[in-house]
């Protein structure tokens, strides 16, 4: 989504240890409208942010823009803190502009990668071990981040990447689409898989052979992991050395994902079928009601609320045959490459973007700004305990939809209750081997589930093979 770049109106974030002291324990007491400043106490280890890097410096980076409103302020806020710093960056980069930065030696001060490659680029050597600089900053405390966020970044008993925005996944459905169709929406259990099938053949429309309401979607791509979990197995050892693909657990979990799709009409009409919907905005397939129920990441919230404020709908927590919830998250973290020129003022944007304060002050002016835009603010999911807190008591103000509401208390439960994949600096690498040898040739019926994943298996025990051994 593309906002518009109107400047912050003023200082959002201050600057001097003066002003500091004589603001109140988060220095926003001078802040209107805020909870802050109507008395709301912050946490304990929560403090204001004081600069310290005071050289001047040209700081660049690869793979964070500024094309949305929450990074539009972020990077606005700093710039306005931070006078010294000269800000380059390279939005569009790949795995190759990595490689050959780091061979040549001509790195950025900054990565912003996928929390799934961290450790593999960690383990080839092209990123710079943080916990010197973790330990020697008295302001950054690892301890206010979710632990599985923290784990996904750290390998060989040492931290390479820091956590930032993230997301969890829970089963989303559509109000109007179950009353039409007679179901209770309250009566849907998450840990009956059949019951999940059942509901997305009734919720299924259809006008002879043109599909107008698809039922349930599993997600199957991008969400198998969950499936696996949710049926008492996994796709490696906890050691990360060994592939476990091929059990006869996976096999049943993503024969049952082709039967939910093969009972609406198969996963070629519902590729064909989400192909005529729209993404964005008002005509995004969830509020359109073309999307009865579906597993989803978090952040199709505030897709849905700009879309339609006011749509009804739920949002549930994934479950398996256990009964236990499970959810994974997907998300980006900041690195700092090998070799990097300037990796104390990296650390110190990193530090900068981590602090529970400056989260809190400036989720406050993209509140403010969307709410000059008459666009309903939904807090964002970070990786921090402390931020999520706080941005939800008090920058987030209930809304007139429940639905809304409800959403913006469950994440960071499922976040509590986040499951990642056992470490492993090739994980990336099985990720995609799942989703391109396994997951789609089996919707797509190319393979029988078991076929698929045998291939898998041996191609991502090759994989892992080939670095370990």
């Amino acid at each position: 989504m593309s906002y518009s770049s109107s400047k912050l109106t003023r200082r959002r974030v201050l600057r001097s240890g003066g002003a500091l002291a004589a603001a109140s324990a988060l220095g926003l007491s001078q802040r209107s409208g805020s909870r802050a400043a109507q008395g709301t106490p912050a946490p304990a280890n929560v403090t204001p942010w004081e600069p310290r890097f005071t050289d001047e410096v040209t700081l660049t980076r690869f793979g964070f823009g500024t094309d949305n409103v929450t990074s539009e302020v972020r990077v606005a806020a700093f710039q306005e803190t931070y006078p010294n710093f000269e800000l380059e960056a390279t939005t569009e980069f790949d795995d190759q502009k990595i490689l050959t930065a780091v061979a040549s030696g001509d790195v950025p001060d900054l990565f912003w990668l996928s929390s799934d490659s961290i450790q593999s680029w960690a383990a080839r050597e092209a990123l710079e071990p943080l916990d010197d600089l973790i330990a020697e900053d008295d302001r950054f405390d690892i301890n206010q981040f979710y632990p599985s966020e923290v784990a996904r970044d750290q390998y060989d008993g040492q931290t390479w990447g820091i956590p930032q925005f993230v997301d969890c996944r829970p089963l989303w459905l559509d109000g109007e689409s179950f009353a039409e169709a007679g179901i209770d929406i309250n009566s849907v259990d998450t840990a009956n898989w059949d019951q999940l099938m059942a509901n997305g053949q009734a919720l299924l429309k259809k006008d002879g052979d043109q599909i107008s309401r698809w039922g349930f979607d599993p997600k199957t791509d991008g969400f198998f992991w969950m499936w696996v979990w949710g049926s008492g197995s996994d796709l490696l050892s906890e050691d990360g050395q060994m592939a476990t693909f091929d059990r006869q657990e996976n096999i049943d979990a993503l024969q049952f994902n082709l039967d939910i799709y093969k009972s609406q009409g198969g996963f070629p009409a519902y590729q064909a079928f989400i192909q005529t919907t729209g993404f964005d905005g008002v005509d995004n397939f969830f509020v359109q009601h073309q999307v009865a129920s579906t597993l989803f990441e978090s952040w199709l919230l505030g897709i849905v609320a700009s879309g339609n404020p006011a749509h009804q709908f739920a949002v549930t927590p994934f479950k398996g045959r256990d009964g236990q919830v499970y959810s994974i998250t997907g998300g980006n973290s900041w690195a700092i490459p090998k070799g990097a020129k300037n990796r104390e003022a990296a650390w110190e944007w990193i530090s900068f973007f981590s602090s529970p304060a400056i989260w809190l002050e400036t989720s406050q002016s993209i509140k403010e700004r969307q709410a000059s835009e008459q666009k309903l603010y939904t807090p964002a999911l970070t990786a921090s305990q402390t931020a999520n807190q706080l941005l939800l008591e008090q920058v987030f103000a209930p809304t007139e939809n429940e639905s809304v509401n409800q959403a913006i208390q469950l994440y960071p439960t499922l976040l509590g209750a986040n499951r990642q994949a056992a470490a492993s600096p090739v994980l990336k690498e099985i990720n995609d081997i799942l989703s391109n040898t396994v997951v789609k040739p089996a919707l797509n019926e190319e393979k029988s589930p078991a076929d698929a994943l045998k291939e898998g298996q041996e191609m991502a025990q090759q994989a892992l093979d080939d670095f370990f051994k």
